[in-house]
């Protein structure tokens, strides 16, 4: 298969393709794609922040748990804390966007239990194509807000902010 071809219907680029190939030292079947598309989605492997997030500070007095825990913790004073996760749920919504958004929520909520703090809000950073010429960003964007409002509104913690970014470039993968 070419790459051309190859990438009619998923999430790699040409030069992902490219990479898949010289690795295996021949065109790449359409189960591996398949497979490299998985692995190196955002969600999996964060190839597209990791720089981003190792240039953050890490360190510091009020740091009670940092990079290596499944929650960052920090100290806010008075013996209170606060925990911070966030999860990049792009590919599981952007296959079904309803289950993916709740199931990133539960994942939210997961991390922030095993490191001994409770939840108590949510917030969201979405990203989608544009909803004024695409039906399918707005089945996206519908669906990925009823996720995550009814996850956390379930277990009792609501979704309190969120923002929303509108960009041809998440037509084809949500963020």
């Amino acid at each position: 298969m070419t790459p051309q071809k190859l990438t009619v219907g998923t999430s790699l680029s040409e030069k992902d393709l490219e990479e898949l190939k010289a690795r295996l030292g021949r065109d790449p079947t359409p189960v591996e794609v398949a497979i490299a598309e998985a692995l190196w989605s955002e969600h999996c492997s964060y190839r597209t922040t990791r720089g981003l997030l190792r240039s953050l500070p890490t360190e510091g007095r009020r740091v009670v748990l940092g990079p290596g825990y499944d929650a960052g913790v920090i100290e806010v004073g008075d013996g209170y804390v606060v925990s911070v996760h966030i999860e990049s749920h792009n590919h599981p919504s952007a296959i079904d966007p309803y289950g993916g958004a709740a199931t990133g929520v539960g994942g939210v909520v997961r991390d922030i239990l095993t490191v001994g703090t409770r939840p108590i809000a949510l917030l969201n950073s979405i990203r989608f194509g544009p909803v004024e010429v695409s039906s399918h960003s707005r089945w996206l964007l519908s669906n990925v807000v009823r996720g995550i409002s009814d996850y956390g509104n379930s277990i009792g913690v609501p979704t309190v902010a969120g923002e929303v970014e509108f960009d041809p470039s998440f037509e084809r993968n949500c963020l």
